[in-house]
């Protein structure tokens, strides 16, 4: 086991850089707790102080040793984030819910209200929607919608339930609860929420990184049931932002603190740090919880604690950068084009894949 003063940092990225092929492994290294059934009580020591995203950005031991399966302007290891990039469409996202509970079927609930909730914040923070929480951000043209038809053509409410320990305990090398439950992933998101393994939330690979993996039934986003919707049940994490942020990983966007400060300048920045210029240089060794408001990085760079792509506490974060929401929108058109339903701005919608080049202009 790490020492438990291991960074937020190294702890998020635990899994896949041990070489772990499966995230709850990595996130259970830094559990407290050794119960194979994770009580209610073990739960409640989700805080500021314990692995707070388990999302894998590598699978490799550096980041540097990354081979570019698929080059685009989306990358494993680099962007080029043009104004190719910027909205002259909208892009809605289908979404199925799977809401994982215990065996007695009581922990782990989510309401439909709740599920809505998190509908709405994904929209409001995708949309930097005006009086939002996110309104300060940058609209990536990107939307969320539960699915209103089944795999089967049936109408549904986007939303399921199941009532099982081990999968509510995301124990997933012994029983893949997603070769059962997942919709077809190529035509739907598959937010998952359960006790994540007691993370935060995480995604179980960037598409960039291993896009052999997209479409497949693991390709999915898992939100740890107390830190979803608004008001979710868990103080600091009650704003529904770990949704946003672990999508925001499903959709290629690193880390901020990614590989560290990396170069702040021009080209350079676009192949180090986050792989973006115009987020904040910021180091991975300081520690990434809480609201670090006035905290620096870097040389005295101000920590980018408003991004939601740091691990701040749900108020704190406010918004995606211009090139964060590019990235975003490559990584659709380059990895995930079958899920996006395409609305243009004259109202025409197009469910296929035949206009990304208009979509993307």
């Amino acid at each position: 086991m790490k020492p438990t003063s291991a960074t937020d940092a190294e702890r998020c990225r635990s899994g896949a850089e041990r070489g772990s092929s499966a995230p709850w492994i990595g996130a259970a290294l830094f559990l407290l707790f050794t119960s194979h059934s994770w009580t209610f009580a073990a739960e409640l020591r989700l805080d500021s102080t314990n692995l707070v995203c388990a999302t894998t950005e590598a699978n490799l031991p550096a980041a540097a040793s990354v081979v570019d399966i698929n080059p685009s302007d989306c990358s494993a290891t680099s962007s080029n984030p043009t104004p190719a990039y910027d909205p002259g469409s909208t892009f809605t996202i289908q979404v199925v819910v799977h809401v994982l509970e215990d065996t007695a079927c009581a922990q782990g609930i989510i309401s439909d209200e709740l599920v809505a909730s998190q509908i709405a914040i994904l929209n409001e923070d995708y949309g930097a929607l005006p009086g939002s929480p996110g309104a300060a951000g940058v609209d990536s043209g990107i939307r969320f919608a539960l699915a209103t038809v089944d795999p089967a053509g049936q109408p549904t409410t986007g939303i399921t339930r199941s009532c099982n320990t081990t999968w509510f305990n995301d124990q997933t090398a012994t029983s893949p609860y997603f070769d059962t439950l997942a919709w077809d992933p190529t035509r739907y998101l598959n937010l998952y929420t359960s006790s994540a393994g007691g993370a935060r939330g995480y995604v179980p690979f960037l598409p960039a990184i291993e896009p052999a993996k997209i479409g497949t039934n693991q390709d999915r986003v898992v939100i740890n049931w107390q830190a979803f919707g608004r008001p979710g049940p868990f103080p600091t994490h009650d704003g529904g932002r770990t949704a946003t942020h672990e999508i925001g990983h499903f959709f290629g966007l690193f880390h901020v603190y990614y590989t560290g400060c990396g170069t702040a300048t021009a080209p350079d920045c676009y192949s180090t740090g986050d792989t973006l210029c115009d987020t904040a240089p910021d180091e991975d060794t300081p520690v990434h919880h809480g609201c670090m408001t006035g905290s620096t990085s870097c040389g005295g760079v101000p920590l980018p604690v408003e991004n939601y792509m740091e691990l701040s506490d749900d108020s704190c974060m406010t918004g995606f950068t211009l090139e964060q929401t590019r990235r975003l929108r490559c990584t659709i058109a380059s990895y995930r084009a079958s899920l996006a339903v395409i609305v243009f701005n004259d109202g025409f919608e197009n469910g296929g894949t035949g206009l990304w080049s208009l979509a993307l202009s």
